[in-house]
């Protein structure tokens, strides 16, 4: 794994609260979620993730409305050709992009392994829902018999 880094590294000191979301989650999840990323873009507190399913892109674009600082991981390269939102956020020192250079695209290999790092970047990590049948339950499970703070949005 080639780590490269762009943006703001100084949010790497600071302490994260780590968002992963399946990409099948309960209808149910989603309204408590959006409400959690309010919040959060409101906050000091840095949150990390690949921002990579359907409402961890959802999750992002509430953060970017808000002030709070941004840490995405993603398993490809560097970017060559970068996001025009993603000029703003790096040029205000709130994102610092994370790329592990595991494949040009995400997949079921290399995604236990981003969300992997993800959740050892971060103090505390948050799922929208859970279940056993996710590809996350594992690490949900590890979490918690380690010790480490999980907050689930909803049951």
């Amino acid at each position: 794994m080639t780590v490269e880094y762009m943006g703001n590294k100084a949010l790497l000191e600071r302490e994260m609260t780590a968002f992963l979301a399946p990409s099948h989650v309960s209808p149910l999840a989603v309204l408590p979620t959006l409400d959690w990323a309010a919040e959060m873009a409101s906050e000091e507190r840095t949150v990390v993730s690949g921002f990579s399913s359907r409402l961890e892109k959802e999750v992002f674009a509430v953060l970017t409305r808000g002030t709070s600082p941004i840490v995405l991981v993603t398993v490809r390269p560097r970017y060559t050709h970068m996001p025009s939102n993603f000029k703003t956020l790096l040029d205000s020192g709130r994102l610092l992009i994370i790329s592990l250079g595991l494949g040009v695209r995400l997949n079921r290999k290399n995604s236990p392994k981003r969300n992997e790092y993800v959740a050892n970047l971060a103090s505390e990590i948050v799922f929208p829902s859970i279940s056993k049948g996710s590809s996350l339950f594992p690490l949900y499970e590890r979490a918690v018999s380690t010790g480490k703070p999980v907050r689930l949005l909803s049951e």
